[in-house]
């Protein structure tokens, strides 16, 4: 049985969120003390040499740091030059490209092991890809899977009558 005091005690909701539905500070919001904003990370001094070092290590002014290059401009050119590695030595091994020696052989069993990688590929990376990156796979995947199949036809002789 509860006593007559728990009863009667109001129950307090304090709202705690930092913004209003709107996105904007509450005015009544107050930081809790407990909590301490998160520092940063130490940066490691920058790498001095030899007579440089006596000099810079006097000095204030902090070294710029490198821009450095776009990730997915470096990313997607590598992932496209895998993809014309790969079709440029399925088409060198069905013989409809010269090797760098000139010469034109034939490898099915090369072209088609290319192929399968290509479609691996395809597969492993499916929707984590760029449009450009996912329509050349696509084209070169097909283009070889169709000329694969006309380097593998049997040679047709006269058409029967």
């Amino acid at each position: 049985m509860r006593s007559v005091t728990e009863e009667d005690k109001p129950i307090r909701v304090v709202d705690r969120r930092m913004f209003t539905p709107e996105g904007d500070l509450r005015p009544d919001y107050e930081a809790d003390e407990t909590e301490e904003p998160p520092k940063p990370p130490p940066q490691p001094p920058p790498p001095v040499e030899g007579a440089a070092a006596a000099s810079t290590s006097t000095s204030t002014k902090k070294p710029e740091p490198e821009p450095a290059p776009p990730p997915s401009a470096a990313g997607d050119s590598g992932f496209l030059e895998i993809l014309r590695s790969l079709g440029t030595t399925a088409y060198s091994s069905l013989g409809l490209v010269p090797d760098p020696s000139g010469s034109r052989r034939r490898d099915p069993a090369v072209a088609r092991q290319m192929i399968d990688w290509l479609g691996v590929l395809e597969q492993k990376t499916r929707g984590n890809l760029t449009f450009e990156e996912s329509d050349l796979l696509a084209r070169i995947l097909y283009e070889l899977r169709m000329a694969y199949v006309e380097v593998m036809r049997p040679p047709s002789g006269e058409p029967k009558r």
